[in-house]
């Protein structure tokens, strides 16, 4: 499977390197064409400019191999990224930010009928809490709970 990450800033620059490191194909998916280059991403196999409230085709890609990562820049993106991210089979969908936006988010998906269910298939805020605040301490993080969810075992778990 692919991660495809949406948002291209300074987490995703510090993602994908750590992803492709540990054998992830990352695929980063973004609205600005600054934050696109190939170039800001060591290790991508792709970058594309994407409408974020119209995903189109590219759902049709994701499939039960597939994670996603969402680290745009706003409440508004992350709405309508994990609004058609939800209708997919990907294996993992995991977004950035605080609880209260996400708490934001999911109001507004509930207003469309998504449901608590459809909730519990995404981890949020992303990644293990390893008490990380940099960009590259936070891709750490993210990555460890990738290769835990590759693995078979859940987002967050550990065993004592």
């Amino acid at each position: 499977g692919k991660v495809f990450i949406f948002g291209g800033g300074h987490v995703a620059q510090e993602l994908v390197p750590a992803l492709a490191r540990v054998g992830f194909r990352c695929v980063v998916l973004e609205d600005r064409p600054d934050f696109a280059r190939t170039e800001l991403f060591h290790g991508v196999e792709e970058t594309r400019i994407v409408d974020t409230e119209n995903l189109g085709s590219l759902t049709d890609e994701i499939s039960e191999n597939d994670y996603i990562c969402i680290m745009t820049r706003g409440h508004k993106d992350d709405f309508e990224i994990q609004r058609q991210i939800l209708a997919t089979p990907a294996k993992y969908i995991g977004v950035i930010g605080s609880p209260a936006k996400k708490k934001a988010v999911f109001d507004r998906l509930r207003a469309f009928g998504y449901t608590d269910k459809d909730f519990e298939r995404i981890t949020a805020p992303i990644g293990l809490d390893i008490g990380g605040e940099t960009p590259a301490e936070i891709a750490v993080s993210i990555t460890a709970q990738l290769v835990m969810v590759r693995a078979g075992r859940a987002p967050g778990a550990w065993e004592v």
